[in-house]
């Protein structure tokens, strides 16, 4: 009997491959070995290997940033996104996040996927905080903060184990204060 592979499947493989072997391994022999499936399987659901990687990179934005604001802004009315936000990017591996972004350093369709991503999550960022009453310009430039700190936990994740267990109680409550001008 024939292994059946969804679409779905195959984005999950080139998940996997990214996270494990980096952007140059997303090559359809190689998956197509790994995944036990003939090269048919692969180009009927993909007419390209650059359509294969398109089909991640927009699986990558959809999975973990759209679909993680639309959760969290369902939690604006019931508290703090931006805490439940600073826990999940503090207590989830963001392997992926490192893999895309090293692909995004040689690849146009990578990089320009990576910049719409991080105006999305600068965004939403921004909106949360602008919401607790920081100021709008206030609130964007802690939002670009916060990014590039969620890029340094992606690149860096052995320096999350230094935060304490109420590090996303207490960023969050950081980044929402108003009124943080120098003296």
């Amino acid at each position: 009997m024939t292994k059946k592979v969804s679409k779905a499947d195959w984005v999950a493989h080139g998940f996997l491959v990214l996270k494990t072997k980096g952007h140059g391994a997303l090559k359809a022999d190689s998956m197509v070995r790994a995944m036990g499936v003939s090269r048919g399987s692969f180009y009927w659901h993909f007419k390209s290997v650059e359509a294969f990687e398109d089909a991640v990179l927009a699986a990558w934005r959809q999975d973990i940033t759209e679909a993680q604001i639309a959760e969290l802004e369902a939690l604006q009315a019931a508290g703090q996104p931006l805490v439940e936000l600073i826990r999940r990017v503090l207590d989830i591996p963001q392997e992926l996040e490192a893999a895309v972004r090293a692909w995004a350093q040689n690849d146009a369709r990578a990089a320009e996927a990576v910049a719409a991503v991080d105006a999305l999550r600068i965004g939403f960022m921004a909106k949360v905080i602008a919401a607790a009453g920081v100021p709008t310009d206030e609130a964007r430039h802690r939002a670009v903060f916060l990014a590039w700190a969620y890029v340094g936990r992606a690149v860096s994740p052995e320096l999350v184990h230094m935060l304490g267990p109420r590090a996303a109680e207490d960023l969050g409550q950081l980044f929402l204060q108003s009124g943080l001008e120098a003296s």
